[in-house]
């Protein structure tokens, strides 16, 4: 298993997506891999009417929603 730095712990309620991305160019690495709940595989889901973008480990496939779609890669682009 990884060792975190402390520095680098930080929690917040609320946080835009601005923000979010501010301090994540500001302090790590682009190059560094972007896990969520310990794991490597990444979902993005956005709901435009509750202005929300949730970032998963889980693909949420079951979703009435995501019936009869293919989720986009985020390096080409995701799917709408």
């Amino acid at each position: 298993m990884n060792e975190y730095d402390p520095k680098y712990w930080k929690h917040g309620v609320n946080v835009t997506v601005g923000q979010f991305c501010d301090y994540i160019k500001k302090n790590i690495p682009s190059d560094a891999v972007l896990y969520i709940c310990g794991d490597n595989n990444v979902s993005l889901h956005f709901s435009p009417q509750g202005n929300i973008l949730s970032v998963d480990y889980d693909t949420l496939s079951d979703l009435p929603e995501y019936e009869n779609c293919a989720a986009g890669e985020p390096v080409t682009g995701v799917s709408p």
